[in-house]
């Protein structure tokens, strides 16, 4: 709307300036030709600010834009009479530029220049705000672009066999499977019941590197699928998708009004009424005082200009609107502008320990080998482990992966729950289990092995150790009683075989799970080159009911299967496309799942008694210390945090020695170990009582309440959406560098504000009492009043420089 009127009255009021204000340039009849050049622009340029003018006088109250036009129309109107009836429309009149108004030959000045060029600068200011609302709402319009537009559903026929149709995603409905492949983006947040991939979220969370997500993971709508095919059940759809629940609150923080922002609308409420009688006091005064009329007028109408608050008027919405959109570009979404006033106040600031300073996540930080190779050592952890869902042995199978050590077929798995896990790999009994169970077994531990344990086990982390038993050791087979309590928590993955080495058939699961497809895992080597990635795949999918996702880094590749197929034919298959494919076992992606024999071969060593250990000559050939990896960027976080004058403080469920072991790595001194979700709240609730204003960051449900009754509550973008439901700010980042760096975006958009607002305001009051005493021409009183209101944008703009690690 701005634009437009823009375009066509900044050239006509050049003109009109150039001609108003150079003599030599003045021509006879030239202020004719000026009256009709500002004809249109007074009239149809300013139309925005005479409707708004006349909308807000219909009920009785006036805005910036009652001082805006009645100061056009004043300019124009005395123009119009100075041309008629003032002598200004004699052929032969010309007009010299003045900063002070006066009166030429005997007759009036015209001041068409002066209202054209009110018009002009106001267009321009409200042109750079329309574009400053433009580009705040790109992070909005990114948000909302970056869902897909189609999905593609996944259904049964009458047969039982899986179809695939495309549908818009506005047809999704909560619990309907689709089908993501390698580089779309995922329609809608679900859970993964099918496959393994890595998904893209740097457009959503600014994550640098893919996140490996595999069956029951969550994923959101909108991240892109990197390189393997994923089945989701969707778990939410349209409107409450996160995606969608980011845009709202982004929507609304920009929208709502903050305090300082009512302030200056109350301020402004008061303010217009005050000039409209000064500018009326300012003409009787003159005319009782004996100026002319035409001097009178011209302080009037130059009052009216000057103290038109512009400024004032976007010196808080501009700098929210900016301030707010940088936010959402690095990861910080501000359920509501008011947040940003609070959070200048904030002097401690709490943090949730699991999810939030760590990872969440359970992995090997370090490892102490006695004895083989260090790589068959974790060829061998690996394999054991591969076949356990704790997270211990997933943190295991998870290092020895990024170090490409495949895990190895393995017979005789056997779980014993809390302590530990066995199998048979060839003719070696190995086990990995918990240090006091091994050693309540009669199992000597090491000096240096002890000295291991103690040391990691001081700093918080999880010590387990594996155990070789010589082949030839006289160990007794395990009862029923010993082995069918674990049946329940048997693996889901097993090195299925027949009596002759070959691979099993694989049955499809029943009829009441049909989308829940078996998967087969295979060993692809050969591999050097995205291409070959996709040769295996391609080679793969001709198969009827077969689909893979190949991992070229890991060397892997996971097929899944809607119909029987013999894995030796699937080996053989990438065994011709000219690459080595060995078996490595199936897999039933249902969590539920039961026990998968994990041999049936007859000749395959029986489950044992692990209470037998002290006479089989078992030693300890490898310990891995695993724990919740403290996050990266966590450090950081926390000397940004002191840097900004506030207290960190970490609140954690877990016990005190882990708790106060992640504390002493990251500097924090005050530590709350092993509290409830309850304890939490009441925490927070002291605190303030105390006479401290609280900042909660938490990701997890146990954190709800604490975020709720905190002044500041921060989720976790990775967290749940009860957490972020009643929160204040929602990092979408998993980054926990972004608790600071809120802070730090909120007090530097209130100091912006506030230096708008001194701009504002010192431009009224410097200017008023010139106009008032006739000093002021009302053409320089409209570059002024502009001028401000240009100063306090681009000041605005400046939140846009805003760096992360500034």
């Amino acid at each position: 709307m701005y634009r437009l009127r823009l375009l066509v009255s900044l050239p006509l009021s050049v003109v009109v300036m150039v001609l108003s204000m150079f003599p030599p340039l003045q021509f006879p009849g030239w202020q004719w030709l000026v009256a009709a050049l500002s004809l249109p622009v007074v009239t149809w340029g300013a139309w925005p600010f005479h409707r708004a003018a006349l909308r807000t006088a219909r009920h009785g109250s006036t805005t910036m834009d009652t001082l805006v036009s009645l100061g056009v129309a004043a300019s124009t109107l005395w123009s119009l009479w100075a041309l008629f009836f003032g002598g200004a429309g004699l052929i032969g009149m010309t007009m010299q530029m003045s900063f002070l108004p006066s009166s030429t030959h005997g007759h009036a000045d015209i001041y068409f220049e002066g209202a054209c060029m009110i018009v002009v600068f106001l267009l321009i200011g409200r042109s750079i705000e329309a574009r400053t609302r433009l580009a705040a709402g790109d992070a909005l319009r990114s948000l909302l672009e970056m869902s897909a537009k189609e999905a593609v559903l996944l259904t049964n026929d009458e047969a039982g066999s899986r179809v695939e149709r495309k549908v818009p995603t506005t047809q999704l409905q909560v619990g309907d499977v689709v089908l993501v492949r390698p580089g779309e983006k995922v329609p809608t947040d679900g859970v993964v019941i099918e496959g393994a991939s890595a998904v893209d979220s740097s457009l959503m969370t600014g994550e640098s590197v893919p996140v490996d997500v595999t069956v029951g993971d969550e994923v959101i709508g909108g991240v892109i699928n990197t390189w393997g095919s994923l089945t989701l059940r969707a778990t939410a759809v349209g409107e409450d998708t996160a995606l969608a629940h980011i845009g709202q609150m982004l929507a609304a923080a920009q929208a709502d009004k903050a305090q300082v922002q009512r302030l200056a609308d109350r301020v402004s409420g008061v303010f217009v009424p005050a000039v409209l009688v000064l500018s009326a006091l300012t003409f009787i005064g003159w005319m009782v005082a004996g100026g002319s009329t035409q001097a009178a007028m011209t302080a009037a109408v130059a009052v009216l200009v000057v103290a038109c608050p512009c400024a004032l008027g976007l010196a808080t919405p501009t700098a929210l609107l900016v301030g707010s959109s940088r936010a959402a570009q690095l990861g910080i979404v501000v359920r509501s502008a008011p947040v940003l006033e609070s959070t200048r106040r904030v002097d401690t600031m709490i943090f949730d320990k699991t999810g939030t300073l760590t990872d969440g996540r359970m992995g090997v930080v370090d490892a102490h080998f006695d004895g083989a190779s260090e790589p068959s050592l974790w060829a061998k952890a690996a394999s054991v482990e591969v076949l356990s869902e704790h997270p211990v042995g997933t943190a295991i199978v998870a290092a020895a992966g990024q170090k490409n050590i495949p895990p190895v077929p393995v017979e005789a798995f056997t779980a014993f729950a809390g302590n530990g896990v066995s199998a048979m790999l060839g003719s070696e009994r190995l086990v990995v289990g918990k240090p006091s169970w091994l050693i309540d077994m009669g199992v000597e531990l090491s000096p240096e092995t002890s000295a291991f344990q103690a040391n990691y086990e001081a700093a918080g982390a999880t010590v387990v150790m594996m155990v070789s038993v010589p082949a030839d050791a006289d160990v007794p087979a395990a009862t029923s009683e010993q082995t069918s309590p674990d049946a329940s928590s048997a693996p889901h993955m097993a090195s299925a075989t027949t009596p002759s080495g070959a691979p099993s058939p694989l049955a499809l699961p029943s009829e009441d799970s049909a989308l829940v497809l078996p998967q087969i895992e295979l060993k692809v080597e050969g591999m050097t080159c995205a291409s070959c990635v996709r040769r295996v795949e391609k080679k793969l999918a001709k198969l009827d009911g077969v689909s893979a996702s190949v991992n070229l880094a890991t060397e892997s590749a996971l097929v899944t299967l809607d119909r029987e197929w013999d894995p030796q034919a699937i080996v053989d298959v990438v065994d011709a496309a000219g690459f080595h494919a060995t078996f490595m076992g199936l897999r039933d992606p249902r969590p539920s799942a039961p026990a998968v024999a994990a041999s049936s071969n007859s000749d395959a060593a029986p489950a044992w008694d692990p209470h037998s250990l002290s006479a089989a000559g078992a030693r300890v050939c490898a310990a891995f210390a695993v724990k919740d990896a403290i996050k990266p960027d966590a450090r950081q976080a926390i000397a940004q945090v002191r840097d900004l004058g506030i207290t960190p403080v970490l609140l954690t469920g877990d016990n005190e020695r882990a708790a106060r072991a992640v504390a002493s790595e990251l500097g924090i001194d005050r530590v709350y170990a092993q509290v409830t979700p309850a304890d939490k709240h009441n925490l927070v609730r002291d605190l303030h009582n105390a006479g401290a204003t609280v900042a909660m960051v938490g990701d997890g449900v146990n954190d709800a309440a604490a975020l709720a009754q905190a002044d500041l509550g921060m989720a976790m973008g990775s967290g749940t959406d009860v957490a972020q439901n009643v929160a204040d700010i929602v990092l979408t980042t998993s980054r926990v560098s972004a608790a600071p760096l809120a802070v730090r975006i909120s007090k530097k958009t209130l100091r912006i504000i506030q230096e708008n607002l001194f701009w504002a305001f010192g431009y009224n009051v410097a200017m008023l009492p010139l106009a008032v005493m006739g000093l002021l021409n009302p053409m320089i009183a409209a570059a002024a009043m502009s001028a401000s209101s240009v100063c306090v944008v681009v000041n605005s703009l400046r939140l846009r420089r805003i760096q992360p690690d500034a």
